[in-house]
């Protein structure tokens, strides 16, 4: 009964997040063209998942002073961080084209394996998350989760990736 009831709320929050995506086909070309609200989905990604530090937002240009994302064109961002007492961070990133998604990856690969250099003495619980952080690229948006339960975003992973493929 307590893991049928675990699966109903995971349901439940994968519902919502997929909700809060929107999607939207191009048929003209013949693909599907995956379009994120950028807000709503980190909005949703805050909410829906625990985590046990509490999580602040950040505009892009504080973000980058700790994280490098120079040379990636970002038209519009969510970005929420943890107090520092854990590695818990939200990033969620609408680039200019999908080669800078794939660029915005590799900034977030990068800031994982910082993060997880910083954590190994510091506090080397985290490294759990780190190790489970989920980092997304679909379309022209680049997504970053570390939490208590990735599993959410490994979902919103596969709805994504199955959703941008081409017929």
């Amino acid at each position: 009964a307590g893991e049928e009831t675990i699966m109903i709320k995971h349901m439940k929050i994968l519902t919502g997040l997929v909700t809060c995506a929107v999607l939207t086909a191009c048929t003209a070309c013949g693909t599907k063209e995956v379009q994120i609200n950028v807000d709503e989905l980190g909005s949703c990604l805050m909410d829906e998942i625990s985590y046990s530090d509490s999580l602040s937002e950040l505009d892009l240009d504080t973000a980058s002073m700790f994280m490098d994302l120079s040379g990636t064109e970002i038209t519009d961002s969510f970005i929420a961080e943890s107090s520092g007492a854990t590695a818990e961070e939200i990033v969620v990133l609408e680039c200019a084209d999908e080669e800078n998604a794939a660029l915005a990856k590799k900034c977030l690969d990068l800031r994982v394996s910082e993060q997880t250099e910083a954590y190994t003495d510091y506090v080397p619980a985290e490294l759990i998350k780190l190790d489970n952080a989920v980092i997304v690229t679909a379309g022209r948006y680049a997504i970053l989760s570390v939490s208590d339960d990735p599993d959410i975003a490994r979902s919103i992973d596969r709805k994504s990736t199955r959703l941008n493929s081409s017929h």
